[in-house]
């Protein structure tokens, strides 16, 4: 197949954001497909471009072609600038879309919901036929945030949605919760399918194994931040945006500091709109039991789950985020560390269901220190989830897996034939 895929924020492994694109692309490559990314170009920095160009610069990386629009992207932005660059990219998209050639089918994922719109143009102009990736329910998550109060745009966004599912050959949704939102929209079952996000089980080796290499990342690592042995740490890899409620955890923090409590550290990597006001508190409180990495690059988060006793994936206490499927929570699983979930969503079932971890009150910070004085003690009962862990990732969530249904999909509905299909195949393997 011949495969147009477009991602806003697609990024490599070298970037600090979640690489699924990026993975599902290599894969495709090395099935035989050939792979072609619209992008932005905020997410590789850390990659260099074969050909740099006016407005789009030009990447191949482990075979796939990747067009990359200059389109400044920043978790600090305010709303009409982020509205600004959602239009950038929508209309660069589309331009670089209807002038390609010779495409079976476009692949496009979301956030933003904008990114449906050049595979909707394309489908009108070029004929080629599209499957949609949701990965958060727009306009419905930020509704709920308090980011979109416009009912002008609200109403705008809730035709796009519904008239991009409609013109979708079939749609992608990362959790049941989503699932259920789309069929909410009266969209037939079949049409459907549930993906979830991936545990790579390649990149994160199980962290609880005695190999003397793991054991040494571990140590450089606490050696690094300075924290003990005997101390637990409490990790949250990811983006520190307003959907992540990491408040929350500052909250616990400030419990088990005034509780002079000084076993317990929380490590919070990444970067996003909220962390100077985390910071802040921080600093206001005299917290010396909160680390901040910075942004980690993917490649390196597995030394940073290495030195891990636990993390958390945390959120907001609002229904929609419910429906999130969190790189961090199945990074956790592959890495077999245990985990700590606050939404009272999916998350929170299958930690229940498969004794990897605990649920705790989003409303109730008090309770996340709470936990964590009673787990300060219990590292072998976290090893045994962290095994747990791994084992469900393998069983359920392994990457290739996934990948590998993602090309069923795109197969089942791409223009070519099934004979063609078939003479395609046979000629790429």
């Amino acid at each position: 197949m011949r495969i147009l895929y477009i991602h806003q924020y697609f990024t490599t492994r070298g970037g600090a954001s979640g690489t699924r694109s990026y993975e599902f692309a290599k894969y495709l490559v090395q099935q035989g497909h050939q792979v072609t990314v619209i992008t932005g170009d905020a997410m590789l920095e850390s990659e260099t471009p074969i050909e740099k160009g006016h407005q789009v610069d030009k990447y191949k990386l482990d075979g796939i072609d990747i067009l990359a629009i200059r389109n400044h992207y920043s978790n600090y932005m305010g709303f009409y600038q982020r509205v600004l660059s959602f239009l950038k990219f929508m209309l660069g998209a589309t331009m670089l879309g209807i002038t390609r050639k010779n495409f079976d089918i476009v692949f496009a994922t979301s956030t933003p919901l904008t990114v449906a719109v050049p595979a909707l143009l394309i489908k009108t102009i070029k004929r080629w036929p599209f499957v949609f990736e949701v990965r958060d329910l727009w306009p419905e998550a930020p509704i709920q945030m308090g980011m979109l109060r416009s009912r002008f745009l609200q109403k705008g966004l809730k035709l796009l949605e519904r008239f991009t599912y409609r013109q979708a050959k079939h749609i992608v949704a990362l959790s049941p919760g989503m699932v259920e939102g789309i069929l909410n929209e009266k969209i037939e079952e079949e049409k459907v399918s549930m993906i979830p996000n991936c545990s790579d089980l390649e990149l994160f080796a199980p962290a609880f194994l005695s190999n003397p290499a793991y054991v040494e990342q571990r140590e450089e690592v606490r050696a690094r931040y300075r924290i003990k042995e005997h101390q637990l740490v409490l990790t949250h890899g990811g983006s520190m945006g307003v959907a992540n409620g990491l408040e929350y955890v500052i909250g616990a923090a400030i419990y088990l500091k005034q509780m002079e409590e000084q076993n317990v550290v929380f490590m919070l990597t990444g970067d996003g709109k909220t962390k100077p006001q985390l910071e802040a508190l921080c600093e206001e409180f005299e917290l010396d039991n909160v680390i901040f990495t910075g942004s980690i690059p993917r490649k390196d988060m597995p030394k940073i789950l290495g030195a891990t006793d636990i993390t958390i994936t945390s959120f907001k206490d609002l229904p929609i985020l419910a429906t999130n499927s969190p790189n961090k929570f199945f990074d956790s699983l592959a890495a077999g560390r245990a985990v700590i979930v606050n939404s009272n969503g999916w998350t929170k079932d299958i930690v229940e269901q498969h004794s990897i971890g605990y649920y705790v009150n989003p409303k109730s910070p008090e309770e996340l220190g709470k936990l964590l004085l009673e787990l300060k003690d219990q590292k072998e009962q976290l090893r045994i989830m962290g095994r747990n862990a791994r084992t469900l990732a393998e069983r359920k969530y392994d990457r290739l897996k996934l990948a590998e249904q993602i090309e069923s999909i795109l197969a089942d509905h791409s223009k070519l034939s099934k004979q063609a299909r078939g003479s395609y195949y046979e000629a790429s393997r």
